[in-house]
């Protein structure tokens, strides 16, 4: 990374934290101006999600699925196709894994049982994802309003897979028969009870990462979304660019949806959207499709949903009350003009610098 690109990185993850911080302000006067007992709730907001292992433990199981649905938009993001796919994705591919780990039963050891289900979710993920994708390059179809479309399509279809394929009569909720134990994820950092789906989260960091910034197809992505007459141009292949793209993030939503399920449950229950397709959306823009920052945004926005669950549950304030602070942190990461002159000016010194340094160089030779 050169130092234009690190003062880049720098400067994105300052506005991140920034407009967090910006929100967090206006939230706690908010806070203080309509809580009986503002002192106690503002404490319990900020410092209520570290109070305890256990809550610590909560904000990393939550940000582990944000993490992925981040990266898969990063990709839609990336080739500039809001391909929303992603949300049922992540509830239909947690479905799908829990009837196959239900079949299967104890037919293979752990090991091979949770790398075969998680190929399945991928595979979902990117079968799924390549519908919207399609049709969008074959018949121009708005491909916001079929992911969409498909997203109710495949929250009902697993609803049906629940209730007619591997229902447990035997309990008096909706759910499926019991995941076999040889599927589910081990939990790691003892009392924190975190499932072993971090390690797979900051695999799939890294790996995205590297495609995006060291492979020619994350070039290729990032050309064709930021300038599509430039890419067509320089004989790249848009269609089949777009579509890989598509798929790759339909294959890590995929993957989310398995992480969660073979991770934090011991039974398919899902009998509505997650939300955590659109929480992905969310920290896509706060990271600014850069996937090395998804992590950040993915911890901030976690730990700022914990934070409202102890607020809710310790004093007067609505669980809705969360909603207003996202809006102005999205609101503000995603105006172009947030710090863009700060950012400007220290990307043109650092190229002026990298240029003098360049030219030094040379000119000892």
């Amino acid at each position: 990374m050169n130092k234009t690109s690190k003062v880049e990185f720098t400067v994105e993850l300052i506005r991140i934290i920034t407009a967090v911080a910006i929100a967090y302000a206006i939230a706690l006067i908010t806070l203080f101006a309509v809580s009986d007992d503002p002192v106690y709730i503002i404490k319990q907001f900020i410092l209520g999600p570290f109070s305890s292992i256990r809550r610590v433990g909560s904000i990393i199981n939550l940000a582990i699925p944000f993490t992925f649905t981040g990266l898969c938009f990063c990709f839609m993001y990336a080739v500039n196709k809001f391909n929303l796919s992603g949300e049922g994705i992540f509830m239909f591919s947690g479905c799908v894994i829990s009837l196959v780990a239900i079949k299967l039963g104890s037919t293979f050891p752990a090991p091979l049982n949770i790398v075969l289900l998680f190929a399945v979710g991928a595979l979902t993920g990117a079968v799924v994802s390549l519908l919207p994708a399609w049709m969008d390059s074959k018949f121009n179809a708005n491909i916001v309003v079929s992911s969409l479309m498909l997203n109710s399509i495949l929250m009902f279809f697993s609803i049906y897979i629940l209730k007619y394929m591997m229902r447990d009569t035997t309990i008096g909720s909706l759910g499926s028969l019991p995941i076999p134990t040889n599927a589910k994820l081990p939990s790691v950092f003892g009392k924190f009870r975190v499932h072993a789906g971090i390690f797979i989260a900051i695999l799939a960091v890294v790996l995205v990462a590297i495609l995006f910034y060291k492979m020619i197809f994350g070039y290729k992505m990032r050309v064709v979304g930021s300038n599509p007459w430039f890419a067509k141009a320089c004989g790249i292949n848009m269609t089949g660019t777009i579509i890989a793209a598509q798929l790759i993030g339909g294959a890590l939503a995929g993957v989310g949806g398995t992480c969660e399920i073979l991770g934090n449950y011991d039974r398919f229950n899902w009998v509505s959207s997650t939300q955590h397709g659109f929480d992905g959306l969310m920290v896509a823009v706060l990271a600014r499709k850069n996937p090395l920052l998804v992590p950040v945004a993915a911890f901030l926005l976690a730990y700022i949903r914990i934070g409202a669950d102890v607020v809710n549950s310790k004093g007067d304030i609505p669980i809705e009350f969360i909603t207003v602070i996202q809006g102005i942190v999205i609101l503000m990461v995603a105006a172009e003009e947030f710090m863009g002159r700060f950012k400007k000016n220290l990307i043109y010194k650092a190229a002026r610098e990298e240029l003098a340094e360049k030219e030094k160089a040379e000119g000892k030779n």
